[in-house]
């Protein structure tokens, strides 16, 4: 497999960054869901939160790597080609989903750090970039966790497509990234 993408097929670095970013964020998500059933103020809930925590500064780091190798790439062509509909539909969900890479994990930053904790990605400070303000970080806390409820219905939306251009369509989606 080549490590750049062909006029048929993505390469092994756009593969491994949609895949590595899909599993860190399904993982964000899991934990952060599953968090609420942990009991309040134990370690494990902590935890839980800590890696919700790590897993969304990785992605924020990655997604600028990830757009720029995406960037520097030429996409491979669906074939047959879809409707111009789809086209714009299918460019507005992928650059939704790069916005919410950034957006949310930035949001959780300045959400915690309103809250008056200290952020660290892998042990590492984060500069602060606001002081201690409660209802910053109430009203921050309410977008980021609107914004994550959205990633949820576009992750929901991807799959669907990615199943309809498998299924219905039986275009060469799927194989561009086998």
């Amino acid at each position: 497999m080549p490590l750049r993408n062909t006029s048929t097929s993505f390469g092994a670095i756009a593969r491994a960054f949609h895949w590595a970013m899909a599993l860190l964020i399904i993982v964000a998500i899991a934990l952060i869901e599953l968090a609420e059933f942990a009991p309040k103020g134990s370690a494990l809930r902590r935890g839980m939160f800590n890696g919700h925590m790590q897993a969304g500064l990785v992605v924020l780091a990655l997604v600028w790597f990830r757009l720029a190798w995406k960037l520097g790439n030429a996409e491979p062509a669906i074939v047959p080609a879809p409707a111009a509909w789809q086209r714009r539909a299918a460019h507005a969900a992928e650059w939704t989903f790069y916005a919410l890479m950034v957006a949310l994990p930035v949001l959780g930053v300045l959400m915690m750090q309103a809250d008056g904790r200290a952020v660290a990605l892998l042990g590492l400070s984060l500069p602060v970039l606001v002081g201690a303000d409660e209802g910053l970080a109430h009203r921050l806390e309410d977008v980021h966790e609107w914004l994550g409820n959205a990633l949820i219905v576009l992750i929901g939306l991807h799959v669907a497509a990615t199943v309809w251009h498998g299924v219905v369509l039986r275009d060469n989606t799927l194989a561009r990234m086998r």
